[in-house]
């Protein structure tokens, strides 16, 4: 058991940012760049912290949950509680394919050089591609 929190932290340590810094929107965490190989809508962003939280916005609305992290795979607590504000088209769509690779375990590729991540749903959703936000 020790063993298997220290992986999920270990993990989640290679994509922490603090519960704040996600909420606030301030630096840290990661900025989506595209969904299904498409150029995002701004204002996409994913944060996670130590303690398996994670926080977020689609570009619309902001969700928050628990993912529980092991080397490479992200198994994503749902149903997250998002807000339910209106969004206009492509943002409407976009949030749509957000929220749905965001459920169950996602593989994660990570590119340190170019200090970039994938999430790539096993449920064949869309995936997901951030780039480290300043």
């Amino acid at each position: 058991m020790i063993h298997t929190r220290f992986a999920a932290l270990f993990a989640l340590a290679a994509l922490a940012a603090t519960p704040a810094t996600a909420q606030s929107g301030n630096a840290g965490g990661w900025t989506l760049a595209s969904v299904g190989g498409v150029a995002a809508e701004e204002g996409g962003r994913i944060a996670f912290s130590g303690d398996g939280a994670v926080f977020g916005t689609t570009g619309c609305n902001r969700f928050n949950g628990q993912v529980v992290a092991a080397p490479g795979v992200l198994s994503f607590n749902t149903p997250f509680a998002v807000t339910r504000m209106a969004c206009p088209g492509a943002l409407a769509d976009q949030e749509a394919q957000v929220l749905d690779a965001l459920v169950g375990t996602v593989a994660v590729a990570f590119d340190p050089v170019a200090d970039r991540m994938m999430l790539i749903p096993a449920s064949g959703a869309p995936v997901l591609g951030f780039i480290r936000a300043d």
